[in-house]
């Protein structure tokens, strides 16, 4: 039987995240201190002669996302759990299945969670949608001072090379004489080109060029209120969906990253804000996770500030980064570079979605081809895309690029598409899919599959519309050629940016 926790299981819902999940208790405490009680909790209970015995639990924290610029709430799973003695009896299903039902009952589009193991979600018609960055690195003091020494020892070289010359040209040419003081300044140290040279592989920026930030572990409301303003207008610039960051989200994160012995720190030049990141210790790593940067053409020297401001506190010498998918460009630095060794960067696929309202979702979504005037003849044939003949319309006018007729259907890709959803019965059914001037309608017209119509699963719209996936649509045997052009043409939503642990 499953059953929403009101609040009286909470020392139950407490022993079963603990057996489960072994968190250190002050992090177990930030948990139910300040995110149990504002999310949502089912329970699969086993009823007995004396009680109720829970067998199972699944959370649902809220959070408001950014879908293609527009607002939607959504729920993260998380502490998805089954005591040992019940596991393998179909517990968890039974968990899934009501949150599918009663979220999509809700209007929500989507659910999505951060697997243990992604086996576990695949047969549920989870499919990933976002990748995380990760990349580890040493910082070497040694080298760090050798570096130093080489360009100390260059550049002294090279002065001295600088007098000698001027002292020859003096011998042969007073004119020399007279310009004696505009050579000095020309043959100083910062304007060596060795000493570049020597300190890494970026040949148009010394050390010395990199400004020094500075860091701040607190800020107040009224500061932050702008940073998260600004933070969510750059984001909208750069994913398809990611999470609204806001005070509130803000503050539970310090609580968090506190939990865990960490501290967040927020970085500035001068006045103007660079950027934040958390840092704490982990197993043998220092790492910095949720970094976002305001700035993009100051992501590289962000990191290095930041990690050198951890490296004068903390000493830690080894660190790992957690970036969003963005940071693909920076993290491409392999070996020795400056003062640290970098390892290869590394894409781990991390948050999984579950699409639970194909038709609510269509309003959000974009189709790659404005008009069908763009394409070729031969892709036209190809999509089954109508072209108006009406003498009216004035699709063929000179005056007229598109049809002005509302009714009309000129430069249209259509089909009809059966969707299967097994765990959402109530999302099975035969949708008209219509994609003209760059949007995207999905209208249910029938609930039962006729003889010979093409279908797609929920798994595999779910793997191309947030994995990018084209292969799947591709592979899908039950679609037309028409079905598969015109699924390819919807724009998906995979550039996503979901950093939350919880």
């Amino acid at each position: 039987m499953i059953v929403w926790d009101d609040g009286t299981k909470k020392q139950r819902v407490y022993e079963m995240w603990e057996d489960n999940f072994h968190d250190p208790v002050s992090y177990a405490n930030f948990y139910f201190n300040e995110v149990y009680g504002k999310n949502e909790v089912l329970l699969n209970e086993e009823m007995s002669a004396d009680e109720n015995i829970v067998k199972g639990m699944l959370h649902l924290n809220p959070y408001t996302l950014h879908v293609k610029g527009q607002q939607a709430e959504a729920k993260y799973i998380v502490g998805v759990a089954t005591d040992e003695e019940y596991r393998r009896q179909g517990v968890m299903r039974e968990l899934l299945v009501k949150t599918f039902q009663e979220l999509r009952s809700r209007g929500e589009l989507f659910t999505y969670l951060m697997p243990a193991d992604e086996n576990y979600y695949l047969p549920f018609d989870f499919r990933f949608g976002m990748a995380q960055v990760e990349q580890e690195l040493e910082y070497l003091p040694e080298l760090r001072k050798e570096t130093e020494k080489q360009a100390k020892d260059i550049i002294e070289k090279d002065s001295k090379d600088s007098i000698d010359a001027k002292q020859e040209s003096v011998a042969k040419n007073k004119e020399v004489l007279l310009k004696k003081e505009e050579v000095e300044r020309e043959s100083q140290p910062e304007e060596c080109p060795i000493k570049e040279d020597i300190l890494g592989d970026n040949k148009n920026k010394s050390e010395s060029s990199f400004e020094k930030y500075t860091f701040k572990t607190e800020l107040p409301d009224a500061e932050l209120e702008t940073l998260v303003a600004q933070e969510n207008v750059i984001k909208d610039t750069l994913f398809d969906i990611f999470t609204e960051i806001s005070v509130p989200y803000i503050r539970r994160m310090e609580k968090e990253v506190e939990s865990d012995y960490g501290q967040v720190i927020y970085v500035f030049d001068g006045e103007s804000y660079v950027g934040r990141a958390a840092v704490g210790a982990e197993d043998s790593y220092f790492v910095l996770s949720q970094v976002f940067c305001a700035d993009a053409s100051k992501r590289e020297n962000f990191l290095e500030q930041v990690i050198l401001y951890c490296e004068e506190k903390y000493h830690y010498n080894r660190y790992q980064l957690i970036l969003d998918p963005s940071w693909k460009d920076i993290t491409t630095k392999i070996g020795l570079y400056r003062n640290f060794r970098f390892m290869p960067a590394k894409r781990v696929k991390k948050i999984m979605f579950r699409l639970l309202n194909i038709e609510e979702l269509s309003k959000f979504l974009e189709c790659k081809i404005e008009t069908l005037k763009e394409t070729s003849e031969t892709e036209k044939e190809k999509a089954g895309a109508k072209i108006c003949e009406a003498d009216n319309c004035g699709t063929n006018s000179e005056e007229n690029d598109v049809c002005k007729s509302d009714n009309c259907e000129a430069y249209t890709y259509r089909e009809d598409i059966y969707i299967e959803d097994k765990y959402l019965e109530e999302q099975s059914g035969v949708y008209h899919f219509s994609l003209k001037d760059g949007k995207v309608s999905i209208t249910k017209t029938e609930t039962i599959k006729t003889d010979g119509m093409q279908s797609v699963s929920i798994a595999v719209l779910t793997d191309y519309l947030f994995g990018k996936k084209e292969e799947s649509i591709d592979s899908c045997e039950t679609l037309t050629e028409e079905g598969k052009m015109l699924l390819k043409n919807i724009c998906p939503l995979s550039e996503n940016c979901i950093m939350e642990i919880v």
